[in-house]
């Protein structure tokens, strides 16, 4: 049985694509497609949070000590992000196109809620 071999020049056009490919793959400066810095396990490190489709995006944030995050509401339905601490932090009723802020200066991990839906969850990490 006979084997043939593959020319150089087509190994060589192979390993160029991978490289090109795993450069385009590999997103620069550690940012998601909404601009935002990703830490490692997939949280945000930006203070920007979306509602969207009854769900807080992202989930988990990490942020720095005293950066503001806000939230915009992009569903229909209204919605508020409220601490599971009571009295910390709530945005209050957010309709569409609405947005609020607020900002966490003690490190800590806060959870939060919607006060509507409450299966709406998701965290913020303070550093």
């Amino acid at each position: 049985m006979a084997t043939e071999r593959i020319p150089d020049r087509v190994l060589l056009a192979f390993g160029a694509l991978l490289v090109v490919l795993s450069l385009v793959a590999i997103p620069f400066g550690g940012n998601d497609s909404s601009g935002s810095q990703t830490a490692a396990g997939g949280s945000a490190m930006s203070g920007a949070v979306a509602i969207k489709d009854f769900k807080y995006a992202p989930e988990n944030t990490t942020v720095k000590a005293g950066t503001k995050i806000t939230w915009t509401n992009e569903d229909s339905a209204k919605h508020t992000s409220t601490s599971t601490e009571e009295g910390l932090f709530t945005t209050d009723t957010l309709d569409k196109g609405q947005s609020k802020s607020v900002t966490l200066d003690k490190p800590g991990t806060y959870e939060y809620f919607c006060q509507f839906h409450e299966f709406m969850t998701a965290t913020i990490t303070v550093e």
